[in-house]
């Protein structure tokens, strides 16, 4: 398993500000954990530090974050896009998807979910609001702890390591991941 530093809450958005589809880790009221990816996230405030996530408001995950009031957000490993794939494919409503998954974890320090085994980070949230509209709920989530891969983070997400690299979602059953060059002024 990767060895993982805590980075202060004020940088944890530093972990997404590159847009990476990210997996929502919750647990619902009966005590089952469940993951979903989420393509649609994004820093919001540096202090106090909040992000965003877009959550479809007839999924299990959306339902356990407004019955539990929080949630942890994993950061992928490019070598987990088959994990990101088999986490959409089937709903949690249905199964149980870390049982399904079969992948090692570990739980959140701050939050009650788990983080898969070698994500490149992970960001423990807590629900500050969450604005309904039609089938999707946008929730803003205070950010409680956070923590990273120490070879893919050092004071910013190392995209240029392979320990840095993250899963950009395309659409559909496409994804990417970031080039290897860093373009300063």
């Amino acid at each position: 398993m990767k060895s993982y530093i805590e980075i202060p809450a004020k940088s944890a958005t530093r972990l997404i500000n590159h847009g990476p589809a990210v997996l929502v880790s919750s647990r619902d009221s009966n005590g089952v954990y469940d993951i979903a990816p989420i393509a649609w996230n994004s820093p919001v405030h540096k202090e106090p530090p909040r992000l965003l996530v877009v959550v479809g408001t007839r999924h299990k995950t959306f339902d356990n974050i407004s019955a539990s009031g929080e949630f942890i957000v994993c950061v992928p490993h490019i070598s987990q896009v088959d994990m990101v794939r088999k986490a959409g494919s089937v709903s949690g409503k249905d199964v149980d998807k870390f049982s399904q998954l079969d992948t090692e974890t570990f739980a959140g320090k701050k939050v009650d979910a788990l983080v898969p085994a070698e994500c490149v980070g992970y960001i423990e949230c807590k629900v500050n609001d969450c604005i309904e509209s039609g089938l999707v709920g946008i929730i803003i989530a205070d950010i409680l702890a956070a923590g990273a891969d120490k070879q893919a983070f050092d004071d910013r997400l190392l995209t240029e390591r392979q320990a840095g690299k993250t899963i950009h979602h395309l659409g559909g059953a496409l994804f990417t991941v970031p080039q290897d060059r860093i373009f300063d002024k």
